[in-house]
Formats: structure tokens, C-alpha cells, sequence
């Protein structure tokens, strides 16, 4: 059966700008990879811990489609996989290595990288190739270009490898061939095989490189007035887009089509059938706006409103129609994670989250369990294993997706808290905003707790709000002057126990306050430090400074505290404090010397009555994922018969049991 091909777009502003600036940043290269075998998650860690990397990866540079299923590949080791096209997840890291081109010949997919430390340094890098039959097996090549490979493709029984400087072809991915000398080393030309010929644009030497064979090339003059980005064949003529919509007999000299649409920049066309789709930029290039034009016979064009689609980076044909994966930039161009994008028809379009930037908070009902983050991120799990997307928040031209806090359960619905005040959801799959009365009108919330009959929700600036419902807010009006702050708090069976931090003339310090409703507050002590989690285990409270857990105390009624935090010191810096099944954990991160290089490592902490403290490093903590790959934890609950933590980059983990 044969494989089917992709063009692939590679959207040059969002995802090439940091391989070719300029500047190089000085670094020391890790450890280059031999081989290594990747991971599908979950899988285990050891010592009952489990790893789920679902939605760790970050925007892709490129993508193949293998034998029933898709790998992209990009920055910072990230390797996805998908059966459909549209259900997506990242494998575990292929280390440090910035993987910038793959391609699928029948049998293996032959990929290039460049281990270097910084993503903007790619470009400047010399790649390595490395060979795979499954995609998760990876073994290394001979073949050493001496410069970064920016684009691959397999077509007429060969490889066709684009770097910087120089075009090289192989027959089987192993022995390559240099077959043609670049005029100039920008490093951004993607080549594309279209009705038997392989394509270079050349935009910069203003050339477009040809050949049937990939070992004899022609230039010729690039057309500047059409521009052109993309091409396919229509089987009369090749149809390409740019400046606009284009015929063409050879792929060299351009005609605009009558009905094309002017003032845009398409960076892409696709086909599928008689049905074609070009996909670019309008009118309103520099504020982002994204167009789409469909036809069927690619002669007359209809303009699509895809303004609440991410931006695409790249599409290919699925069952049912065409998907994709893009994002949303924010300001600075820094992606809010990576939605899977689906449409059959180009007017109808569906997406939901295939890679996250940071979890925040983790909250359960019993029965379903969801995690809140950065950019609007949200999953849920019935069962602790399988993560689901939820609905997309909407996104904000100015200011993005909402960043998500904190989350409860209470009152039969979820309760999250973030930028923009209070979102609600009875299944974690839909979502609506709750309008909360802030007198400014960016307001947000940062914590959020439930008692049994009322919610709590705090924030720096907006101070303290309570609900029975979730629905209606009431600012609480005595803790909410400013320079009064409710960082943390725990509700243990009778009243809130919380600590304000209290600005004082900047001398900070914490007050220790009680409430059985959430709006009269009582002071119960004071701690000389800025800030504290706090955690009740069921007979005793425990306050903690985050940045120095040696400056801890324990409580037994919140009135009279004392100090505690034996076993600690100065480095173990409590990313959060909890409490399971009677005993206080903690999640630590931190950094050690090792070798000359300062490496960051995460450990947990488990004490029965807050006075004594046992570490335990997470297993394989010193291995070289961790380079690039931080196992901190920002919260953790115990659901589905497990103890399920979430953290950054989208990173899920579960212990069972914890001792």
C-alpha cells in the first residue's frame, strides 16, 4: 500500500524565527544521543511512581506520516504520536536535541537534530540523523552534514535533505550524497516533491531550485511578484498561493487568477480530491489575522472565517476531512500550547488541547478528577490515567487565554479561579464564565477552597470573595484593603484556618486567621515571614515559608505555633503542602551541583506531625531528561485509588501507594 504524502507548512514567523536569528549563544552541548528507545505514556518510573507525558510537547517544526499514524517532532526533545491525526501524544524527551526534520520512506522514518541547549541555536548547529522503524526506537547514522538540515522529504524512491549551505539525497537514509551548493545560508527553504519534481524556494537568493531526480538541480528565476509559498498539482496545471492565488505550467512563471483574493500572504494550499484549501494571512498581517479560502475546482474561491481557529501550522488529510496542529501567540510570539485542529469542509472546524505549557491546581469529585493551568488549559480523567481535553476557552487578541490558578469542587459543579474572576463546569469538559464584582475591570482571583457549604476565593489584589453556589460573589470586605493578601488556606471540618500576608510598610509579616463563613475573620497569631502554605492533616496545622522550609511551625489549635521542619534545610524550597491519609506531604524543588553543572532536582517529603520530615528523591532524578525536563509538582489529590500530582510543561504523575 502506498504511503501518502504531506506538504507540510511551517509557518516561518511562529515556528523558524528562533532557528535562524542571528545571534548565537554560547553553551556547552550535552551528551549527544547513540540510541534510545522512547516511552508512550504512562509508563513507569519505578518505586510506584508513574509518568504521564500526554501533553508535555511544545509547537512542532515538522511532521511524516507513517504506516497508520503521524510523529511530529520539535524543540526541546519533542516527539508526538497519532493513530488518526487528531488524537494526539508527546512521547517521552529524545533528550536535549532540537529535532527539526522527519520524514517516512515505506519502512523508517530518518530524522535530524541539533543537540544544543538552545532553541535559537539550532539553526547554527550542525544536525545529527537517526533512523527508527517504530518511531520510538531511535538509533543514530553515520552521516554528519556539518550543518543543521531545516527540511525533508521522500519522493521517486529517495531522501532530499535541505540544510543551510547544501542539498543532499539518499536512497535508503544512510549513505548520503551532496548534490547541489546553496547561494546563500539562510537555512529556510522547505523542499517540496509535487507531480514528479522536487521544489526549493528560494526566497532569499531569489531562486527556485528544481530537479526530477534530486541529484541534477536547475535554478531559475523566483517569481517576487507571485511569491509563492506552496504548490500542488491539479492535474492540468500547478496551483500555488503567496501573494495570492496562481496558475502555472512548469512551477516557474506565475499567473494570478482572475478571482483571487489580494492584499493577503498564503503560506499554504492543500487538496483533497477536487476540494482545495489555502491558508495564510490577511490584510492585517502584523496583528495575526488568519484567512482561509476553499473551492472546488480551484478555479473560484470562497473566504472562510477561521478567526477563533489557533493559528495553523500545519494540516494533512485524515478520515473524514483535514486536521492540523496549531496555537495561539501570545505577545512576543510565545506559543499558549498546541491544540489539535480538525474541519471537514473548511467551514466547520473543531480543536481541543494536544500539548500544555503549565499546570497550576488539581481537584476531584470522586467519580472525575481535573486539572486547571496556564493559557486556559484544562483536562479531566475518569479513571487517573486517561486525560481528556476539555471545550477551549476562547482566546483574547489582547490578553490571551485566561491563566488558570486554582480549582474546587463544591456546590456540584467545578470551580476554577484565575485571570478574568471565576469558571465554572458540572463535567470539566464545558465551561462558563462567572462574573465576579471587581472594582477594576482585570480583575482575578488566585485561590480558591471549599468548605461544605461555601467556597472561599482570594486574591492579591481583588481580596476575598465567598459563595454558597459559585454562581454569586460577595466580596468580603473586612480581609480585602489592600496590602491584606490571603495566600493560603485550609478548611478543617469546622472554620477556614488561612494566612494573610500583610504588607506593613514593607515589612511584611503573616497573620493567622479564622472564619466559619468566609466574611467575619478572626486573628489568631502572627509568623515573621512574608508568606505560608499551610496543610491540616486532621490533628495539627502546618505553616511553611515556600523559599526555606526550615522556617516552618505546627499548630495544634492555630492559635499557638512552634517550630518545626526537623530533616530540612535551606535548599528544600515546598513547591506545595498537602495532606494524605493523616500525614503531611510535600513537593520540593531545587538545584545541586553535579559534575561542575548545576542541575535542578525534585524530591517529597513526608511527616506525621509536621515536626519531623523524611526526603525522598523521585527515582531516575539524576537521568539526562532531567535537563531539559523539570518533574516539579504544583498540586496533588488523592482519586481513582491513587495519588495523582500535576506540574509544569503538562507533566502528570501518580504514586501508589506513598510511604
Amino acid at each position: 500500500m502506498s504511503v501518502k504524502k504531506v506538504t507540510i507548512l511551517l509557518l516561518c514567523m511562529i515556528l523558524m524565527l528562533p532557528f535562524f536569528r542571528n545571534m548565537e549563544m554560547p553553551e556547552v552541548a550535552a551528551e549527544g544521543i547513540q540510541s534510545i528507545s522512547l516511552k508512550e505514556s504512562p509508563y513507569s518510573l519505578g518505586e510506584g511512581w508513574t509518568m504521564n507525558e500526554t501533553f508535555i510537547a511544545q509547537p512542532p517544526y515538522a511532521l511524516a506520516i507513517g504506516r497508520q499514524e503521524y510523529i511530529a517532532v520539535g524543540p526541546n526533545g519533542t516527539i508526538m504520536k497519532s493513530k488518526n491525526g487528531r488524537d494526539w501524544k508527546a512521547l517521552s524527551s529524545f533528550g536535549n536535541y532540537h529535532l527539526t526534520a522527519i520524514e517516512w520512506d515505506g519502512s523508517k522514518y530518518v530524522m535530524f537534530g541539533s543537540n544544543t541547549k538552545y532553541a535559537r541555536n539550532a539553526g547554527h548547529t550542525p544536525s545529527e540523523a537517526f533512523m527508527s522503524k517504530d518511531g520510538l526506537t531511535w538509533s543514530k547514522l553515520s552521516f554528519e552534514p556539518g550543518e543543521p538540515i531545516v527540511s525533508l522529504i521522500w519522493g521517486k524512491g529517495q531522501f532530499v535533505a535541505v540544510g543551510r549551505n547544501h542539498v543532499y539525497t539518499s536512497s535508503n537514509g544512510e549513505a548520503w550524497t551532496k548534490t547541489l551548493q546553496l547561494s546563500a545560508s539562510y537555512g529556510s527553504r522547505p523542499v517540496k516533491y509535487v507531480n514528479g519534481t522536487y521544489f526549493i524556494l528560494g526566497h532569499e537568493e531569489k531562486k527556485v531550485y528544481m530537479s526530477k531526480d534530486g541529484v541534477k538541480w536547475t535554478a531559475k528565476p523566483l517569481d517576487t511578484k507571485a511569491g509563492i509559498n506552496d504548490l500542488v498539482w491539479t492535474g492540468k496545471h500547478y496551483l500555488g498561493v503567496g501573494n495570492g492565488i496562481y496558475t502555472s505550467k512548469d512551477g516557474v512563471s506565475w499567473t494570478k487568477q482572475s478571482k483571487s483574493p489580494s492584499g493577503v500572504s498564503l503560506q499554504s494550499i492543500y487538496k483533497s480530491g477536487s476540494n482545495y484549501m489555502a491558508i495564510g494571512f490577511g490584510s492585517n498581517f502584523s496583528y495575526g489575522e488568519q484567512v482561509l479560502y476553499t473551492s472546488s475546482n480551484g478555479t473560484t474561491w470562497s473566504k472562510k472565517d477561521i478567526s477563533h481557529v489557533p493559528y495553523v501550522y500545519t494540516m494533512y488529510p485524515v478520515t473524514g476531512g483535514f486536521a492540523g496542529v496549531g496555537s495561539n501567540n501570545m505577545d512576543g510570539g510565545l506559543s499558549d500550547g498546541i491544540y489539535s485542529i480538525f474541519t471537514s469542509d473548511g467551514k466547520k472546524w473543531s480543536y481541543r488541547l494536544a500539548g500544555s505549557s503549565d499546570f497550576s491546581a488539581i481537584a476531584t469529585n470522586g467519580k472525575r478528577t481535573v486539572a486547571v493551568g496556564l493559557n486556559g488549559s484544562v483536562i479531566y480523567t475518569l479513571n487517573g490515567t486517561q486525560w481528556n481535553s476539555s471545550n477551549p476557552f476562547s482566546f483574547d487578541k489582547k490578553q490571551g487565554r485566561a491563566h488558570l490558578f486554582d480549582v474546587a469542587w463544591g456546590a456540584n459543579r467545578f470551580v476554577a479561579v484565575g485571570n478574568g474572576g471565576v469558571y465554572v463546569s458540572s463535567d470539566g469538559a464545558s465551561w462558563k464564565f462567572v462574573r465576579v464584582p471587581f472594582k477594576h475591570s482585570y480583575g482575578g482571583l488566585r485561590k480558591i477552597a471549599w468548605t461544605g457549604t461555601f467556597f472561599v476565593a482570594s486574591d492579591q489584589v481583588n481580596g476575598v470573595f465567598t459563595s454558597k453556589d459559585g454562581l454569586k460573589w460577595t466580596q468580603a470586605g473586612s480581609v480585602s484593603s489592600s496590602g491584606t493578601w490571603l495566600t493560603s488556606m485550609v478548611w478543617d471540618g469546622k472554620r477556614v484556618i488561612a494566612a494573610f500576608q500583610i504588607y506593613n510598610n514593607g515589612k511584611q509579616y503573616t497573620k493567622i486567621m479564622q472564619s466559619t463563613n468566609g466574611t467575619a475573620w478572626t486573628e489568631l497569631a502572627r509568623l515573621n515571614v512574608s508568606e505560608v502554605h499551610i496543610a491540616w492533616n486532621g490533628k495539627s496545622y502546618i505553616a511553611v515559608y515556600p523559599y526555606d522550609a526550615t522556617k516552618m511551625w505546627v499548630s495544634r489549635d492555630g492559635k499557638m505555633w512552634s517550630k518545626a521542619g526537623q530533616g530540612l534545610d535551606y535548599n528544600d524550597r515546598f513547591e506545595f503542602v498537602t495532606a494524605f491519609d493523616g500525614q503531611f506531604f510535600a513537593f520540593n524543588d531545587s538545584v545541586k551541583e553535579i559534575n561542575g553543572e548545576y542541575m535542578i532536582y525534585n524530591s517529597y517529603y513526608l511527616s506525621k506531625d509536621g515536626v519531623k520530615w523524611e526526603e525522598s528523591r523521585l527515582p531516575d532524578a539524576d537521568s539526562e531528561l532531567d535537563r531539559t525536563h523539570n518533574r516539579l509538582m504544583t498540586d496533588g489529590v488523592k482519586a481513582h485509588g491513587k495519588y495523582i500530582f500535576v506540574g509544569v510543561n503538562g507533566q502528570i504523575m501518580t504514586k501508589d501507594p506513598i510511604h
